[in-house]
C-alpha cells in the first residue's frame, strides 16, 4: 500500500512538479445533473368553456361553420323601427275644430257616422247641445263640425251682441232650429240637387229666446219698423260673415219662416246672401 502512494510522489519530484503541502484534495462525485425547470414540458391549457359547457371559439376563424350558424334572410340586418303613421288629415282638422268650439264654451258630442241614400250622410256628425256659453241649441241636432263652428262664431260675434243691444236687460239664452241633418233634396223637391242638409252642412234657424223678453221668431218683417225687424236684419246680415249661404224671408216661399245657413264651398269663395 505504501509503495502505491509513494510512487506517484517520487515521479512528480523527479519531474520537478511542486505538490501542495496538504496533499491531493479528493473530488466528490457530483452524481447525475439535475434537470432544468426551464426545459420541463408545460401542460396544455384547457380551453375556456361558455355557460352551455361547449368550448368557445371565434366564429371568424371557422372556415366552414355549421349550417345552424349561417345567417339566412334578414337575420343579420338591424331590426327596423316601426313606421310612424301620420294622423289622418281629416282627423287633424276635426281636432282643431273641436278645440275652437271648446274655446267658445260649446257643449257637443261626436257621434257615429250617418249614411243614407243618394249621397246623404255625415262621416263625423256632431250633436251640438250648447252653442256658446249659456246659449243652448234646441232641439237635438246632427251636423258637421265645420257647420257647428260657424254657428258658434256667428252666435258669439253677431247674435249675442245684437241681443244685448235690445231695449232693457236682455240676454240671449237659446236658438231654436227647424232642421240640421236630413236626407232630402233642395226645398223638399222630388227631383233636383240634394240639399246641404243632406250632408250636415246646414241649419235652419226659426227663433231666438232671451232672458228678459219674449222670443223673436223669424218671419217676414220688412218695413214694419220694429226693434224685432232691426234684430232680425242684424243677425241675418252678420250671418254671411260666417256662412257661405244665407236665405230667409223674401228669398222664396220655402224660406219665409226661417234662416237657412250653410257652409257650402263655391268657386272663388263666392257667398250667396239673399
Amino acid at each position: 500500500m505504501y509503495r502505491l502512494f509513494a510512487l506517484p510522489f517520487l515521479v512528480a519530484v523527479s519531474l520537478g512538479v511542486t505538490l501542495p503541502e496538504d496533499g491531493p484534495v479528493p473530488t466528490r462525485n457530483p452524481g447525475p445533473a439535475p434537470q432544468s425547470t426551464d426545459s420541463a414540458p408545460v401542460p396544455a391549457a384547457k380551453p375556456a368553456n361558455d355557460e352551455a359547457g361547449t368550448p368557445s371559439s371565434d366564429v371568424s376563424d371557422t372556415k366552414d361553420p355549421s349550417p345552424a350558424k349561417q345567417p339566412t334572410g334578414n337575420a343579420d340586418r338591424p331590426a327596423q323601427k316601426p313606421a310612424i303613421t301620420a294622423p289622418d288629415a281629416d282627423e287633424v282638422a276635426l281636432a282643431h275644430c273641436e278645440a275652437e268650439l271648446r274655446k267658445l264654451g260649446a257643449v257637443f258630442e261626436r257621434e257615429k257616422p250617418v249614411r243614407g241614400e243618394n249621397g246623404c250622410g255625415i262621416e263625423a256628425p256632431y250633436r251640438l247641445d250648447q252653442i256658446i256659453r249659456n246659449v243652448a241649441l234646441s232641439p237635438s241636432s246632427q251636423m258637421r263640425c265645420e257647420t257647428a263652428l260657424a254657428l258658434a262664431r256667428w252666435t258669439n260675434t253677431v247674435v249675442a251682441p245684437a241681443a244685448e243691444a235690445l231695449p232693457g236687460e236682455i240676454t240671449l239664452t237659446q236658438i231654436n232650429h227647424g232642421s240640421t241633418y236630413i236626407c232630402r233634396r233642395r226645398n223638399n223637391s222630388a227631383t233636383g240637387k240634394m240639399s246641404e242638409h243632406a250632408i250636415g252642412n246646414a241649419v235652419d234657424v226659426i227663433s231666438f229666446e232671451f232672458k228678459g223678453r219674449d222670443p223673436i221668431p223669424v218671419s217676414p218683417r220688412a218695413g214694419d219698423g220694429t226693434v224685432e225687424e232691426a234684430f232680425q236684419r242684424a243677425v241675418r246680415g252678420g250671418a254671411c260673415l260666417h256662412f257661405t249661404t244665407v236665405l230667409g224671408p223674401g228669398t222664396n216661399a220655402s224660406h219665409a219662416d226661417h234662416l237657412h245657413l250653410d257652409v257650402i264651398t263655391r268657386n272663388r269663395g263666392y257667398r250667396l246672401c239673399e
